[in-house]
């Protein structure tokens, strides 16, 4: 049971980072060319980089959403029988 619970970790951080990975990503490009917009027209306002990964991350939400929901709906479908048998004892 206890190396069932160690995979079932392990596949819940692997998952965590398989979701994250699309919003960190395009965070990134967005943060990218923000810097060097920003660089090339010497505006040096925080704001100017934070709008644009903010929409970035929100419109990587919309776009892979149901993706994200999928894999945890999955994810939680083998979830729970795991819970119900360490539940029962």
């Amino acid at each position: 049971m206890t190396s069932s619970l160690v995979a079932l970790l392990r596949e819940g951080f692997l998952l965590a980072l398989l979701l994250a990975a699309p919003l960190l990503v395009a965070a990134l490009i967005a943060g990218v060319i923000t810097g060097l917009i920003g660089a090339f027209t010497q505006i040096q306002d925080p704001a100017v980089g934070v709008v644009p990964r903010v929409a970035a991350v929100g419109i990587t939400i919309v776009l892979f959403a149901s993706s994200i929901a999928n894999q945890l709906e999955a994810f939680a479908n083998r979830l729970w029988p795991l819970v119900t048998a360490v539940g029962a004892g």
